[in-house]
């Protein structure tokens, strides 16, 4: 793909609905089992106590619901459990198939997890997705031992998306969004700052172009990735 170009993310049709393809996307969990895996109870996010169960007893957790979670979390920022509150949800919703939500939620053994995730969702939403990327990645001031970029950039979208609206959204960039970018565009991608700034700028672009949200662009990527 040359510079500027912009690839047929879509095989010639227009962008799903962001309801339907992006917030809607959801797993099913055990919630005792997630439950479980938590160091601390205060870490557990009410909302999910509210979702209705199947009759195996697991709970569908959906973008939507994690969205509803991060609205809460953000007004109650004093909270220190709020944050850790917020990353929870996201483990649960977000554990890739095959990967056990234990080895997931290993960053809440940290000592500083709570407050550095607090701050991470401030300095997301003041100074925007750069700054809060560069501040959580690894050994820099915000750090938290085994949270890399696929769960922090996960964590940075739904406590940031749409708070700067006159910026680059933030948005997940995990590892089925970069080959989903290495197959869209022909060249190289990794976990690092200045690519996922430019992986920010193109998905505001690709959004403009297909008339959509940035966050649609990313469910796509992630799909071709898969």
């Amino acid at each position: 793909m040359t510079i500027g170009q912009v690839p047929d993310l879509f095989d010639g049709q227009a962008a799903p609905s962001r309801d339907d393809y992006v917030l809607a996307q959801g797993f099913l969990r055990n919630p005792e089992y997630c439950r479980g895996v938590l160091p601390d109870e205060r870490m557990w996010p009410p909302e999910l106590d509210r979702l209705p169960a199947n009759d195996d007893g697991r709970i569908r957790i959906d973008r939507a619901v994690v969205f509803a979670i991060a609205r809460r979390v953000i007004t109650e920022l004093d909270d220190p459990w709020s944050a850790t509150q917020l990353h929870a949800a996201i483990t649960f919703w977000g554990a890739p198939p095959g990967q056990s939500t234990t080895r997931a939620a290993k960053p809440f053994a940290d000592a500083n997890v709570a407050g550095r995730l607090t701050q991470a969702i401030e300095i997301t939403r003041g100074e925007g997705p750069i700054s809060a990327y560069k501040a959580l990645s690894r050994h820099q001031r915000l750090w938290v031992r085994g949270l890399g970029p696929s769960y922090f950039t996960k964590l940075m979208y739904f406590a940031g998306y749409d708070a700067k609206p006159y910026l680059s959204q933030p948005l997940i960039m995990d590892d089925n969004v970069i080959a989903g970018l290495i197959k869209v565009t022909g060249h190289p991608w990794e976990a690092l700052g200045e690519h996922y700034s430019r992986y920010l700028d193109l998905a505001k672009d690709w959004a403009y172009e297909f008339a959509t949200e940035p966050d649609v662009i990313e469910r796509r990527l992630f799909a071709l990735g898969s």
